[in-house]
C-alpha cells in the first residue's frame, strides 16, 4: 500500500495532501495574531442561551390563529403535503367557516 492510498485502497489524486496529518486547529490557542482594539464593543456579556427565543413559539397567539394552524396541520397530515397550494389554503379556511364578506 502506498502513502497516497486511503483506507479502502483507493488512491488519492496525485499532489493531494492528507489534511488530517497537520496540526489540530482546535488546540485552544488564540487565533488572532495581535491584540487590536475594536471600535465598538458588540458583546454584552449576557449569555444568549438564557434569553427566551421569540422565534421558538415563546409568544402568545390568539384563538383564531391557533385554530387555523391546527387546521393546516391536520390538512398536512391527512394529505401528506408539506406545502398546501393557495386553493388548498382557501379550502382550509372555508372548512373553518370563513366566507368572503360583502364588498363595500
Amino acid at each position: 500500500m502506498s502513502t497516497d492510498e486511503g483506507p479502502a485502497g483507493a488512491r488519492a489524486p496525485s499532489g493531494s495532501t492528507e489534511r488530517r496529518r497537520g496540526a489540530d486547529r482546535r488546540s485552544g490557542r488564540e487565533r488572532r495574531r495581535r491584540d487590536v482594539p475594536v471600535e465598538v464593543e458588540r458583546r454584552s456579556g449576557v449569555d444568549r442561551r438564557t434569553i427566551p427565543d421569540r422565534r421558538a413559539g415563546a409568544y402568545d397567539l390568539d384563538a383564531d390563529t391557533v385554530e387555523f394552524l391546527r387546521a393546516v396541520g391536520e390538512f398536512k397530515s391527512r394529505t401528506g403535503k408539506s406545502f398546501p397550494s393557495f386553493s388548498e389554503m382557501l379550502q382550509i379556511l372555508r372548512g373553518l367557516g370563513w366566507s368572503k364578506g360583502p364588498r363595500p
